[in-house]
């Protein structure tokens, strides 16, 4: 699984444009050497380019300013900036990266069936099962390895290379950086982490285009998305969102067991601002949130959690149950996306 490591940033101060495009150069950090084609973007956006022959890079980052920006290069460690300046030239110096997965052959029946049935899975809960799956294509499966040691118990997968899907349900071709892939099969639980990248598809503006604004509708309402945007233009209501609090009666035995919700949380009791930019989530507690019939469940692990006026939000600070946590690759959409359009 790779990591995640802070490298040295050399920063010089320039104009630039009023766009607000950030410009930059990345090099290897021990040989100085320019580094072409390198990703540099704001995951789950539209939102990105690569360095050309020079290592240099220019991006526009006017909708996302709140949003991280990543930088990916195939062998090196990935370095995630938290916030950027468009009045700063960036500096950025990359680290290879120190370990490499094993590769393991497929070559006997019985690795060959394991591998089969691994990936089954592995598309399964990697893009959903929500029927937009059925038209999402992986385009390099070759690339998506796992750890045989352990499928018994626990899928394990690994990708070198980026995995790049085709969404025929959506729209978009994916790029999609895997950090981590974990399946345990006793508790049936999965958990999987890295960087999306969204470009449309050839094909939208042509004849498949109200199709696909159909279907990117359907997917949108409920989601995690406009429940974040919801919080953040204080629209639940209107929206017609509905979060209530869970409380707990602790046994002797000391299980605890959740009752029925009780009254209604507003948006001003779990959302602070600190500026007309940054907004977050601060709550200790679950909250249970119904849209319609759908059901969710939101549990904080952070304190406070940074949420977006695009629907970005901090993903280690929340972990999500039901409809939203349902939600997987097949049925993402772009912080681009506009309600609608």
């Amino acid at each position: 699984m790779k990591k995640l490591f802070s490298v040295s940033i050399l920063i010089m101060l320039g104009v630039l444009a009023y766009c607000q495009v950030i410009k930059g150069t990345v090099y290897d950090s021990e040989t100085e050497i320019p580094l072409l084609y390198t990703g540099v973007y704001i995951t789950g956006t539209l939102a990105g380019t690569s360095t050309d022959e020079d290592g240099k890079f220019e991006l526009d980052i006017s909708k996302f300013k709140s949003n991280p920006l990543t930088i990916r290069a195939v062998g090196y460690q990935t370095l995630i900036l938290d916030s950027v300046s468009e009045n700063t030239r960036y500096k950025i110096y990359l680290t290879r990266e120190l370990f490499e997965i094993e590769e393991v052959r497929v070559e006997t029946k019985n690795l060959v069936r394991r591998r089969k049935a691994n990936l089954k899975l592995f598309k399964r809960e990697f893009l959903g099962t929500s029927g937009n799956h059925k038209l999402c294509e992986i385009i390099n499966e070759e690339d998506i390895s796992f750890n045989y040691d352990s499928d018994k118990d626990t899928v394990k997968a690994f990708a070198r290379k980026p995995i790049k899907i085709l969404n025929g349900a959506l729209g978009y071709v994916i790029t999609y950086h895997l950090d981590m892939f974990e399946y345990d099969k006793d508790r049936n639980i999965v958990s999987f982490s890295g960087d999306i990248v969204f470009d449309e598809d050839l094909a939208v503006g042509q004849s498949n285009d109200g199709s696909y604004s159909a279907k990117r509708e359907d997917a949108y309402l409920g989601s995690c998305m406009h429940f974040i945007r919801s919080l953040w233009s204080n629209s639940l209501k209107k929206n017609r969102f509905t979060i209530s609090r869970y409380t707990y009666d602790v046994l002797s035995s000391g299980v605890s067991l959740s009752s029925m919700p009780n009254a209604n949380v507003s948006h001003d009791d779990i959302v602070v601002q600190d500026n007309l930019q940054n907004k977050y989530l601060s709550n200790a507690k679950e909250l249970s949130i119904h849209y319609g019939s759908m059901y969710s469940k939101m549990c904080f692990l952070k304190l406070n959690v940074l949420i977006g006026k695009n629907g970005f939000y901090d993903p280690s600070g929340i972990r999500w149950y039901g409809h939203m946590a349902s939600q997987r690759i097949g049925d993402m959409l772009p912080y681009d996306y506009i309600l609608g359009k």
